[in-house]
């Protein structure tokens, strides 16, 4: 049986991923560094939860595993934990082990968007992530993933928006031109799960987005519609969005930062969807939205 080794597996993304993976002939290892965000996967079958710390991880851990999965990824830094922990370190100790252990095969979920000019240090953070797994894993079987904004029954994307579009009458929208091609997540795990065996994906990376593109403004426009609600939509300019955000930043919550403006900034589309490789049929926002009691 073969053994699944998942990081960041507690998320939206890797709960649906695990969902899925538990149906299959396989042993999953769920790494941690808080059991209690892992209660909801506790009693799900062939599923070993593990906590860990960057100081007390040992690559004894990840023994007898056969692939490695990442999904590990923050979009705010805190005064702790920043991108070059969360990503660049964070993957050199997996590689490390991985190395210790044998392991020829890691899963690495990125982002679109990223690159070595990006201004957004989210981004250039996940591209410096890509070059150390090309670099110290060279001679084995990765594959990098870089997917648009995901979406699905318990994403903090379109469900932040909802919440906003049930509550607010008039809405002030920052970089209402950002481009987006949302994926949904059973399209996106899908993906991840037929990859894990297939040796034509090694030492490869994939962009993958959704069937259709859509500015800022237009998905929150398509969440008004569906949730038959009549908001005011107001787009900011550049300046004003910069501002705004600032003025959100003086919360003790964070919800959106300046970085996340520059990360808006970037086109988070595709121009070639490598999704379709492995998927004929794609599901799209709209439909999503208009079903979305029935999820």
């Amino acid at each position: 049986m073969k053994v699944i080794s998942i990081f960041g597996g507690t998320g939206f993304i890797g709960t649906e991923l695990i969902n899925q993976l538990i149906r299959m002939p396989v042993k999953i290892l769920v790494f941690t560094r808080n059991k209690n965000k892992a209660n909801h996967l506790k009693s799900l079958p062939k599923v070993t939860i593990l906590e860990f710390s960057s100081q007390n991880f040992s690559s004894d851990n990840l023994k007898g595993s056969d692939v490695i999965i990442n999904l590990v990824g923050i979009l705010h830094e805190y005064k702790n934990i920043k991108f070059s922990m969360a990503h660049e370190d964070f993957v050199t100790k997996i590689i490390k082990s991985a190395l210790k252990q044998n392991i020829k095969r890691l899963i690495h979920l990125s982002a679109l968007g990223v690159s070595k000019k990006s201004l957004s240090r989210y981004l250039y953070s996940k591209y410096k992530t890509e070059i150390i797994i090309q670099n110290k894993f060279k001679e084995n079987d990765w594959t990098i993933l870089r997917p648009s904004i995901v979406f699905g029954l318990n994403d903090k994307f379109i469900n932040l928006f909802k919440s906003l579009v049930r509550f607010l009458p008039v809405i002030f929208l920052v970089s209402p031109k950002s481009e987006f091609q949302p994926i949904h997540v059973e399209d996106l795990v899908n993906i991840i799960i037929k990859i894990i065996n297939d040796k034509k994906t090694f030492k490869k990376t994939f962009n993958l987005a959704g069937p259709k593109k859509y500015t800022f403004y237009e998905v929150i426009k398509l969440i008004t519609k569906c949730d038959k609600k009549y908001n005011i939509v107001i787009g900011l300019s550049k300046t004003m969005s910069y501002l705004f955000v600032r003025l959100l930043m003086l919360s003790p919550v964070k919800i959106i930062t300046t970085d996340n403006l520059k990360s808006m900034e970037t086109s988070n589309t595709v121009k070639v969807n490598d999704a379709y490789n492995f998927k004929s049929t794609l599901k799209e926002l709209s439909t999503y939205l208009i079903n979305y009691k029935k999820y």
